[in-house]
């Protein structure tokens, strides 16, 4: 049937007609209702396909002939690779589908055509109609396709993103070139990445370290050197770019740790012996430190060092000061007042008017025990502080 025209197929179906009628006059109403059948499909279906499967034949070369001038892109090549395989099964066929759509321009109709048509051929047509030019234009475009990605590739900018594409680049140009391109194209482009890569990490590294250089060391340095030297960059990095980056980035941590650790001596040598000291190391100094970054412990440490060292001096003298009886004296702090009446009697007040009486203890080792209702709290004297679990009292009188 294959071989048959439109026109011959008009022919047997009108021959056919006539059978039908014979066989009726005869009263063979079997036959001619099964020839009737068959002259119905002939009709319906087999014209009609005959009809696509000249189109096709014609629109075949006519599509590759449009497609002549087209220049050679990648996504062309990959149309082409698909196309030469869209006869083998319909996962194949869709996939030339997708890289007909993928194509640009005016080509793209053209591909569209070509890809049409095929589906309207035999089986055994589509390998010399359609595979082999496929084949052919597939390897006459794919050193142009190859090169240009090379090109591409040695375009890159020097930025993260670059350094980000090149280090997934192997894997997904053989996933969206495989059948398109050769292995020797792989391994040129995979040595254009791997060039591209290196150029890029060095230009990186000197712009990174220089800019760390320039740093100021004061404060903030620390926090802006972990910000320039981010390791989600260096990650990116070839490792020996990266090491470099690192040993400037300790460097400039170094350096900020010896500019700043001279004031901070001064500014804590500078502090009062007093409560007023203790509240400062306290409340400013001991966060502050707490809130360098982790990349700066290797230095904090002298810092903090030098913080307790000054801290204890400070509460050597305010304890003296605050050394003797608890009687007459006054803590606040948390809603609530402890007031020390005399030598063994103290009363807490809370909001809202309410008092407690109890009874209290001075041990040797400067702690305060407070009795109320059976329960005891143990209190340390730190300075001018009473402390013990979550309470913290601060004497105002």
């Amino acid at each position: 049937m294959l071989a048959w025209t439109e026109a011959e197929a008009g022919e047997i179906v009108q021959a056919m007609l006539a059978c039908e009628r014979d066989f009726a006059r005869s009263r063979q109403f079997e036959q001619r209702n099964a020839l009737e059948t068959m002259r119905g499909w002939i009709r319906n279906n087999a014209t009609a396909y005959l009809r696509a499967l000249t189109a096709a034949r014609a629109a075949i070369p006519a599509s590759f002939a449009a497609l002549d001038g087209a220049p050679a892109t990648p996504q062309l090549l990959r149309f082409y690779a698909a196309l030469a395989r869209a006869g083998t099964n319909q996962q194949m066929f869709n996939a030339a589908n997708q890289a007909a759509g993928q194509v640009q321009g005016e080509p793209q109709g053209h591909a569209r055509a070509l890809l049409a048509a095929v589906r309207d051929l035999p089986q055994a047509e589509i390998g010399p109609a359609v595979a082999e030019t496929a084949n052919a234009r597939a390897a006459a475009m794919r050193g142009a396709v190859r090169d240009a990605l090379i090109a591409e590739i040695g375009r890159l900018p020097v930025n993260a993103q670059s350094l980000a594409e090149l280090a997934s680049a192997p894997q997904s140009m053989r996933q969206h070139f495989a059948g398109a391109l050769d292995p020797s194209d792989f391994t040129a482009i995979d040595r254009a990445i791997g060039e591209r890569r290196a150029a890029i990490g060095t230009e990186a590294e000197r712009q990174i370290t220089a800019e760390i250089a320039a740093l100021p060391a004061d404060e903030s340095g620390f926090v802006a050197i972990d910000r320039v030297a981010d390791e989600r960059l260096l990650r990116l990095l070839p490792e020996p770019n990266a090491a470099k980056v690192r040993d400037a980035a300790s460097a400039q941590r170094k350096k900020t740790a010896d500019a700043l650790f001279g004031s901070f001596q001064q500014a804590l040598a500078r502090l009062p012996a007093t409560q007023e000291g203790l509240d400062a190391i306290d409340g400013e100094l001991r966060p502050s430190l707490a809130a360098w970054p982790a990349s700066a412990a290797e230095h904090r440490s002298r810092f903090q060092e030098a913080v307790e060292a000054r801290r204890t001096t400070i509460l050597a003298a305010v304890n003296r000061a605050e050394s003797g009886a608890m009687r007459g004296r006054v803590y606040q702090g948390g809603g609530v007042e402890l007031e020390f009446l005399d030598r063994t009697r103290v009363v807490m007040k809370m909001g809202g008017g309410q008092a407690v009486a109890g009874t209290y203890t001075e041990e040797r080792d400067g702690r305060v025990i407070v009795t109320m209702n059976n329960q005891a709290l143990v209190l340390a004297r730190e300075g001018r502080t009473l402390t013990g679990g979550p309470v913290s009292l601060r004497r105002t009188k």
